[in-house]
């Protein structure tokens, strides 16, 4: 359509038609009504030349659904061999029971099977072992190893203490690497804070 002339139709109809339209909206309808075809590319043109928007900013309105909204792309090539079924684990998915050692040296035990959110799988094996024997640790308590071993979760070297109560340990430095003295230095510790808040009035 080089050096093509609009006849009047031709203008009346693309000015009263682009409007609204999409580019092939107007090519499609222009060449079902006159013998020349036009382009998107001439569509353009014209529409630059002669200052007509349609008003259309190619996103999609307010409340419209997709085409494919609900379905999954096909799969293709080796997608199938390599994709995850429903239910299905990794080959090197650790069973419940299986123990690691964290950075910082503490033992964890798994108990769940939540590959989606496997941190929270696992949990500290002191204060299980702990939790087995005297019942759920208050919030903001800890599990203390008397002697110092994050290793030996043996229900003996192990003690609840207090916020406060570990404080006072590492204030007074009563953590000792014999289980004894550190057991001790708790009492000690516990009797400290009784003491102090006697005097506040507490």
């Amino acid at each position: 359509m080089v050096g093509h002339k609009y006849s009047q139709e031709e203008h009346d109809f693309l000015k009263e038609f682009i409007p609204g339209h999409t580019y092939k909206e107007i090519v499609a309808e222009y060449n079902k009504r006159f013998c020349e075809p036009i382009t998107e590319t001439r569509v353009k043109g014209y529409m630059a030349n002669h200052k007509i928007n349609n008003g259309l900013t190619g996103r999609f309105k307010k409340g419209h659904i997709p085409a494919n909204k609900g379905t999954h792309p096909p799969t293709v090539g080796r997608m199938a061999e390599t994709q995850f079924k429903s239910g299905h684990l990794p080959h090197n998915t650790k069973p419940i029971g299986y123990e690691r050692i964290t950075k910082d040296g503490y033992i964890e035990v798994k108990l769940k099977m939540r590959p989606s959110a496997h941190e929270k799988n696992f949990k500290l094996k002191h204060r299980l072992i702990w939790e087995e024997a005297h019942g759920p640790i208050p919030k903001g308590y800890k599990v203390i190893f008397l002697d110092g071993n994050k290793k030996n979760i043996d229900l003996n070297n192990l003690a609840l203490v207090s916020p406060q109560e570990e404080i006072e340990l590492m204030r007074r430095g009563l953590f000792s690497k014999k289980a004894e003295f550190t057991r001790t230095g708790v009492l000690i510790a516990k009797a400290g804070i009784i003491t102090r808040h006697k005097k506040q009035g507490k």
